[in-house]
């Protein structure tokens, strides 16, 4: 009988934030699949161990998901991947990735569960507290009201055309030159700009304004830039 895959989103860093349902799929998994080899350094993986102290005892397989914009390394690195799960799942085993946020975004796992699909295996994605949502509750601030757009930008290149795009803009990922970024933020008139860094962590920090924004670029950096109304 074969076995199946999830994808258990585990929130931005907050253990309190994980799901119930997560817990539990967790805790009935056979094997674990992290995103970093060194577990002391997988944010996913600690997130979800705060949460679950006996994680410890789960059998854990640790990959490095490297991060690159080659999209014919990328396949290679998925698929070297999905061929160890896939034996795995082959031999009845139940395997969870554990995915920081919610595994619907951005997300390695879509890949590997693409993958499996065209295999014929069952897959399902468990629901996290994606950073969206989460940089914008620790702001205090709505991400959309009333007809109001959302756009997820997910790096900072060609930062300049998506700010022109009406609404609420969410610029992910801000690990680049964090100086170039301010710059093109401050040529942009009616706008206010905030971020979140280390989003549900000790380490959390909210900004208000360009001004405010970090010199250096950081992976767990989330902008969040409103279009100001016109006043008549």
């Amino acid at each position: 009988m074969r076995g199946r895959i999830y994808g258990i989103g585990v929130g931005t860093g907050d253990p309190e934030d994980i799901t119930l349902k997560a817990i539990r799929l967790i805790k009935e998994s056979d094997v674990l699949v992290c995103p970093r080899k060194d577990l002391t350094k997988c944010r996913a993986y600690q997130i979800a161990k705060q949460a679950i102290p006996e994680i410890g005892s789960i059998e854990t397989l640790a990959f490095e998901f490297e991060m690159t914009r080659d999209v014919y390394e990328c396949k290679r690195n998925h698929k070297k991947i999905y061929d160890i799960v896939k034996e795995l799942v082959f031999a009845g085993k139940m395997v969870a990735f554990l995915t920081i946020g919610d595994p619907a975004l951005y997300s390695t796992y879509s890949y590997i569960a693409e993958l499996a699909r065209r295999d014929g295996i069952e897959t399902y994605s468990v629901s996290g507290i994606n950073s969206i949502s989460a940089c914008a509750n620790s702001l205090g601030m709505p991400l959309c009201e009333g007809e109001e757009q959302l756009h997820v930008i997910p790096d900072t290149e060609n930062l300049e055309e998506f700010l022109d795009l009406p609404g609420t803009k969410v610029i992910m990922k801000c690990g680049g030159d964090m100086r170039r970024v301010k710059e093109k933020l401050k040529k942009k008139r009616n706008i206010s700009v905030y971020a979140v860094s280390e989003c549900g962590t000790g380490d959390e920090r909210c900004y208000r304004g360009i001004g405010e924004l970090p010199e250096d670029g950081r992976y767990m950096l989330t902008i969040i830039v409103k279009t100001k109304e016109e006043k008549d």
